[in-house]
């Protein structure tokens, strides 16, 4: 049984559904983001490199930003995205996404650490500056209080 598909010749039975779809794709293709953020970010905070100061800052938001929704286009892929709790209440280490989710959450502490650290300044002068809610935000990004 099988199907001629026009201009590609045959197409067997098992071959009729293909299994990445663009939700597989994504997956790399925002780690590749999330790793080229965080290497020009790297390149001025860590090498001295003074051409990328510019973007050396959003680059890092970028990565962090990018970091939180890595995995949804795979849990979204399978289809029970809700099992993804599963994973991380009960892992198996001979999973690969198991393995990959305690990756990506140290890297995203790490990144989060960064962040808290690079931005330290502003969020010192803002904690000063502001009145309110916000001042009670800032203080609390400082871990002290008003």
């Amino acid at each position: 049984m099988m199907h001629e598909i026009i201009g590609a010749g045959y197409c067997y039975p098992n071959e009729l559904h293909h299994y990445w779809s663009i939700l597989i794709v994504l997956y790399p293709y925002i780690t590749g983001l999330i790793a080229g953020a965080f290497i020009i970010s790297s390149f001025y905070h860590v090498f001295g490199m003074k051409e990328l100061q510019p973007i050396a800052r959003f680059s890092l938001i970028s990565a962090l930003g990018f970091t939180f929704c890595v995995g949804l286009p795979l849990l979204f892929h399978l289809g029970h995205p809700e099992r993804a709790l599963n994973m991380l209440f009960t892992p198996h280490l001979t999973s690969a996404m198991a393995g990959f989710g305690i990756i990506y959450a140290s890297y995203g502490v790490l990144l989060c650490l960064e962040v808290w650290l690079i931005f330290r300044p502003e969020i010192v002068r803002y904690a000063n500056q502001t009145k309110g809610v916000i001042k009670l935000f800032y203080s609390t990004c400082l871990r002290s209080y008003p």
